[in-house]
Protein backbone atom coordinates (compact mmCIF):
# COMPACT_ATOMS: atom_id res chain seq x y z
CA UNK A 1 0.00 0.00 0.00
CA UNK A 2 1.77 3.66 -0.99
CA UNK A 3 -0.05 6.80 0.03
CA UNK A 4 -2.38 7.43 -2.17
CA UNK A 5 -3.86 4.14 -1.54
CA UNK A 6 -4.23 5.16 2.20
CA UNK A 7 -5.60 8.71 1.40
CA UNK A 8 -8.27 7.13 -0.60
CA UNK A 9 -9.06 4.49 2.10
CA UNK A 10 -9.61 7.71 4.89
CA UNK A 11 -11.56 9.33 2.09
CA UNK A 12 -14.08 6.69 2.41
CA UNK A 13 -14.41 7.52 6.15
CA UNK A 14 -17.58 9.28 7.15
CA UNK A 15 -17.94 11.77 9.79
CA UNK A 16 -14.23 11.39 10.66
CA UNK A 17 -13.75 12.57 14.05
CA UNK A 18 -11.14 15.65 15.60
CA UNK A 19 -9.13 13.06 16.49
CA UNK A 20 -9.25 10.74 13.19
CA UNK A 21 -8.18 13.96 11.56
CA UNK A 22 -5.21 14.16 13.74
CA UNK A 23 -4.15 10.64 12.97
CA UNK A 24 -4.30 10.90 9.82
CA UNK A 25 -2.36 14.17 9.63
CA UNK A 26 0.45 12.48 10.98
CA UNK A 27 -0.11 9.48 9.34
CA UNK A 28 0.27 11.32 6.24
CA UNK A 29 2.74 13.68 7.08
CA UNK A 30 5.30 10.57 8.79
CA UNK A 31 4.33 7.77 5.82
CA UNK A 32 7.37 6.70 4.82
CA UNK A 33 8.89 6.23 8.62
CA UNK A 34 5.63 4.60 10.40
CA UNK A 35 6.99 0.96 9.35
CA UNK A 36 9.77 1.23 11.51
CA UNK A 37 7.92 3.26 14.62
CA UNK A 38 7.05 1.53 17.49
CA UNK A 39 3.01 1.92 18.52
CA UNK A 40 3.87 3.37 21.93
CA UNK A 41 6.08 6.10 20.38
CA UNK A 42 3.78 6.91 17.63
CA UNK A 43 0.89 7.40 20.17
CA UNK A 44 3.00 9.66 22.39
CA UNK A 45 3.86 11.88 19.26
CA UNK A 46 -0.03 11.66 18.45
CA UNK A 47 -1.19 12.33 21.60
CA UNK A 48 -3.72 9.45 21.45
CA UNK A 49 -4.00 6.39 23.72
CA UNK A 50 -2.95 2.82 21.83
CA UNK A 51 -6.33 1.29 21.77
CA UNK A 52 -7.54 5.23 19.81
CA UNK A 53 -5.06 4.54 17.22
CA UNK A 54 -6.57 0.48 16.85
CA UNK A 55 -9.74 1.65 16.38
CA UNK A 56 -8.93 4.42 14.03
CA UNK A 57 -7.08 1.42 12.04
CA UNK A 58 -9.92 -0.97 12.23
CA UNK A 59 -11.89 1.54 10.58
CA UNK A 60 -10.26 1.67 7.82
CA UNK A 61 -9.74 -1.63 7.11
CA UNK A 62 -6.92 -3.09 8.67
CA UNK A 63 -6.97 -5.64 11.55
CA UNK A 64 -4.48 -3.43 14.00
CA UNK A 65 -1.07 -1.29 13.52
CA UNK A 66 1.28 -4.63 12.80
CA UNK A 67 -0.92 -5.47 9.96
CA UNK A 68 -0.77 -1.86 8.65
CA UNK A 69 2.63 -1.93 9.01
CA UNK A 70 3.10 -5.25 7.23
CA UNK A 71 0.96 -3.54 4.01
CA UNK A 72 3.43 -0.80 3.59
CA UNK A 73 6.50 -2.37 4.01
CA UNK A 74 7.20 -4.20 0.30
CA UNK A 75 7.87 -8.13 1.02
CA UNK A 76 11.20 -7.57 0.77
CA UNK A 77 11.82 -5.36 3.07
CA UNK A 78 9.32 -6.86 6.17
CA UNK A 79 12.68 -9.15 6.85
CA UNK A 80 15.65 -7.00 7.82
CA UNK A 81 17.32 -8.96 5.04
CA UNK A 82 21.37 -9.61 5.29
CA UNK A 83 23.91 -9.06 1.88
CA UNK A 84 24.06 -12.86 2.05
CA UNK A 85 20.51 -13.53 1.67
CA UNK A 86 20.01 -10.73 -1.15
CA UNK A 87 23.26 -12.52 -2.81
CA UNK A 88 21.81 -15.91 -2.84
CA UNK A 89 18.72 -14.58 -4.25
CA UNK A 90 20.18 -12.79 -7.10
CA UNK A 91 23.60 -13.90 -7.95
CA UNK A 92 24.60 -14.82 -11.86
CA UNK A 93 27.88 -15.93 -11.97
CA UNK A 94 29.96 -13.70 -14.27
CA UNK A 95 33.50 -13.52 -15.51
CA UNK A 96 35.87 -11.32 -13.57
CA UNK A 97 36.91 -8.44 -15.81
CA UNK A 98 32.71 -7.76 -17.18
CA UNK A 99 31.98 -8.15 -13.12
CA UNK A 100 34.16 -4.51 -12.81
CA UNK A 101 32.91 -3.21 -16.41
CA UNK A 102 29.55 -3.43 -14.91
CA UNK A 103 30.31 -2.16 -11.58
CA UNK A 104 31.95 0.77 -12.87
CA UNK A 105 28.61 1.02 -14.94
CA UNK A 106 26.07 0.91 -12.37
CA UNK A 107 28.22 3.02 -10.21
CA UNK A 108 27.85 6.08 -13.22
CA UNK A 109 24.41 5.46 -13.35
CA UNK A 110 23.81 5.24 -9.26
CA UNK A 111 25.47 9.02 -9.66
CA UNK A 112 23.59 10.30 -11.97
CA UNK A 113 20.27 9.01 -10.46
CA UNK A 114 21.14 10.49 -6.90
CA UNK A 115 21.81 13.93 -8.87
CA UNK A 116 18.62 13.74 -11.17
CA UNK A 117 16.39 12.80 -7.79
CA UNK A 118 17.78 14.63 -4.78
CA UNK A 119 15.77 16.20 -3.10
CA UNK A 120 17.22 20.34 -4.09
CA UNK A 121 15.59 22.22 -1.31
CA UNK A 122 16.80 19.32 1.64
CA UNK A 123 20.30 19.88 -0.28
CA UNK A 124 20.14 23.26 0.20
CA UNK A 125 19.26 22.73 4.10
CA UNK A 126 21.75 20.59 4.40
CA UNK A 127 24.66 22.45 3.16
CA UNK A 128 23.46 25.84 4.87
CA UNK A 129 23.51 23.47 8.31
CA UNK A 130 26.77 21.86 7.79
CA UNK A 131 28.90 25.14 6.63
CA UNK A 132 27.62 27.36 9.11
CA UNK A 133 30.53 28.46 11.10
CA UNK A 134 28.80 29.37 14.11
CA UNK A 135 27.30 25.92 14.52
CA UNK A 136 28.82 22.83 15.96
CA UNK A 137 28.89 19.68 14.14
CA UNK A 138 28.65 15.97 15.21
CA UNK A 139 28.68 13.29 12.97
CA UNK A 140 27.95 9.47 12.95
CA UNK A 141 27.89 6.73 10.56
CA UNK A 142 27.29 2.54 11.92
CA UNK A 143 29.14 -0.07 10.07
CA UNK A 144 30.36 0.40 6.43
CA UNK A 145 29.03 4.33 6.92
CA UNK A 146 31.12 4.81 10.15
CA UNK A 147 34.28 5.30 7.31
CA UNK A 148 32.65 8.35 4.90
CA UNK A 149 31.99 9.39 9.03
CA UNK A 150 35.10 9.43 9.94
CA UNK A 151 36.51 10.33 6.11
CA UNK A 152 34.09 13.53 6.12
CA UNK A 153 36.00 14.08 9.77
CA UNK A 154 39.24 13.90 9.41
CA UNK A 155 39.03 15.75 6.11
CA UNK A 156 36.38 18.48 7.75
CA UNK A 157 38.69 19.17 10.70
CA UNK A 158 41.08 20.89 8.53
CA UNK A 159 38.57 23.64 7.98
CA UNK A 160 36.12 23.61 10.99
CA UNK A 161 37.00 23.14 14.77
CA UNK A 162 33.65 22.40 16.46
CA UNK A 163 33.65 18.83 14.64
CA UNK A 164 32.82 15.82 16.65
CA UNK A 165 33.29 12.13 15.45
CA UNK A 166 30.78 9.98 17.18
CA UNK A 167 30.64 6.02 16.87
CA UNK A 168 27.95 3.48 17.34
CA UNK A 169 29.49 2.49 21.00
CA UNK A 170 26.42 3.49 22.92
CA UNK A 171 28.31 3.62 26.45
CA UNK A 172 30.29 5.93 24.28
CA UNK A 173 27.56 8.89 23.07
CA UNK A 174 26.73 10.44 26.40
CA UNK A 175 30.56 11.03 26.97
CA UNK A 176 30.49 12.25 23.67
CA UNK A 177 27.33 14.50 23.25
CA UNK A 178 27.65 16.06 26.95
CA UNK A 179 28.89 19.49 25.88
CA UNK A 180 26.22 19.27 23.15
CA UNK A 181 23.73 22.18 23.25
CA UNK A 182 20.53 23.40 21.57
CA UNK A 183 21.36 24.85 17.89
CA UNK A 184 24.29 21.83 17.31
CA UNK A 185 23.98 20.12 14.15
CA UNK A 186 24.02 16.17 13.98
CA UNK A 187 25.26 14.55 10.41
CA UNK A 188 24.25 10.95 9.90
CA UNK A 189 24.98 8.84 7.36
CA UNK A 190 22.71 4.99 7.85
CA UNK A 191 22.17 2.88 5.28
CA UNK A 192 19.66 -0.39 5.09
CA UNK A 193 19.61 -1.92 7.42
CA UNK A 194 19.91 0.94 9.25
CA UNK A 195 21.71 1.03 12.82
CA UNK A 196 19.42 1.18 15.56
CA UNK A 197 22.09 3.55 17.84
CA UNK A 198 21.99 5.76 14.67
CA UNK A 199 18.52 5.79 14.79
CA UNK A 200 17.66 6.44 18.53
CA UNK A 201 20.39 9.47 18.16
CA UNK A 202 18.94 11.03 15.59
CA UNK A 203 15.98 11.13 17.42
CA UNK A 204 17.34 12.29 20.20
CA UNK A 205 19.27 15.16 18.90
CA UNK A 206 15.84 16.13 16.90
CA UNK A 207 14.06 16.13 20.28
CA UNK A 208 17.13 17.97 22.37
CA UNK A 209 19.31 19.54 20.30
CA UNK A 210 18.37 20.99 16.70
CA UNK A 211 18.85 20.31 13.09
CA UNK A 212 19.59 16.59 11.84
CA UNK A 213 21.11 15.96 8.24
CA UNK A 214 20.45 12.14 7.21
CA UNK A 215 21.76 10.68 4.62
CA UNK A 216 20.45 7.12 3.45
CA UNK A 217 19.58 4.93 0.82
CA UNK A 218 16.23 4.31 1.22
CA UNK A 219 13.02 6.76 1.05
CA UNK A 220 10.73 4.03 3.65
CA UNK A 221 13.08 4.53 6.63
CA UNK A 222 12.80 5.09 10.87
CA UNK A 223 13.73 8.96 10.90
CA UNK A 224 12.92 10.88 7.85
CA UNK A 225 10.31 12.75 10.49
CA UNK A 226 13.40 13.17 12.90
CA UNK A 227 15.37 15.09 9.48
CA UNK A 228 15.90 18.63 8.83
CA UNK A 229 17.23 17.39 5.78
CA UNK A 230 17.11 13.95 4.21
CA UNK A 231 19.25 13.00 1.17
CA UNK A 232 18.62 9.71 -1.04
CA UNK A 233 21.39 7.95 -2.32
CA UNK A 234 21.49 5.61 -5.23
CA UNK A 235 22.76 2.48 -3.67
CA UNK A 236 22.14 -0.35 -6.33
CA UNK A 237 24.97 -2.76 -6.88
CA UNK A 238 26.10 -5.77 -8.79
CA UNK A 239 27.29 -8.12 -6.03
CA UNK A 240 27.21 -9.15 -2.90
CA UNK A 241 27.19 -5.62 -1.15
CA UNK A 242 25.33 -2.29 -1.88
CA UNK A 243 27.19 0.93 -3.39
CA UNK A 244 28.09 3.87 -1.13
CA UNK A 245 30.23 5.41 -3.99
CA UNK A 246 26.92 8.41 -4.64
CA UNK A 247 27.21 8.75 -0.57
CA UNK A 248 30.77 9.05 -0.82
CA UNK A 249 30.94 11.51 -3.54
CA UNK A 250 28.19 13.60 -1.82
CA UNK A 251 30.53 13.80 1.53
CA UNK A 252 33.62 14.47 -0.48
CA UNK A 253 31.64 17.96 -2.18
CA UNK A 254 30.53 18.44 0.89
CA UNK A 255 33.53 18.45 2.59
CA UNK A 256 35.41 20.55 -0.34
CA UNK A 257 32.56 23.33 -0.28
CA UNK A 258 32.79 23.81 3.53
CA UNK A 259 36.51 24.64 2.26
CA UNK A 260 35.42 27.23 -0.41
CA UNK A 261 33.11 28.98 2.20
CA UNK A 262 35.86 29.26 4.35
CA UNK A 263 38.90 28.93 2.28
CA UNK A 264 40.79 32.63 3.57
CA UNK A 265 40.81 31.57 7.46
CA UNK A 266 42.41 28.25 6.79
CA UNK A 267 45.95 28.91 6.38
CA UNK A 268 46.30 28.69 10.25
CA UNK A 269 44.63 25.78 10.57
CA UNK A 270 46.60 24.17 7.72
CA UNK A 271 49.77 25.30 9.33
CA UNK A 272 49.29 23.80 12.38
CA UNK A 273 48.27 20.26 11.12
CA UNK A 274 50.86 20.42 9.11
CA UNK A 275 53.20 21.06 12.09
CA UNK A 276 52.02 17.93 13.77
CA UNK A 277 52.45 16.26 11.11
CA UNK A 278 56.25 16.37 10.73
CA UNK A 279 56.28 16.34 14.97
CA UNK A 280 54.82 12.96 14.81
CA UNK A 281 56.63 11.93 11.54
CA UNK A 282 53.79 10.99 9.98
CA UNK A 283 54.39 10.74 6.44
CA UNK A 284 57.63 9.51 4.77
CA UNK A 285 59.30 12.40 3.01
Amino acid sequence: MDRTEFQQRVAKLSHPTATDRRIIDYFDKHFLSIPYGKLVDICVEINIAKSTLGRFLIKIGFNGFQDFKKAILQPALRKNISPIERFAIKSTRSDGTGFIERYFAQTTANLHGTLEKIDKTALEKAIDLICDPNKKLYIIGSATAHSLAEYFYLLGRYIKKDIVLLDANIANLPHKLVDSQPGDVLLAISYYRFSSVTTRLIRWFHQHRGETVVITDRAVNPFSHFASALLIMESQRSGLFNSRSSGFVLIEALVNFMGEIMGKDLAHNFQVMESLFDEFNVFNK
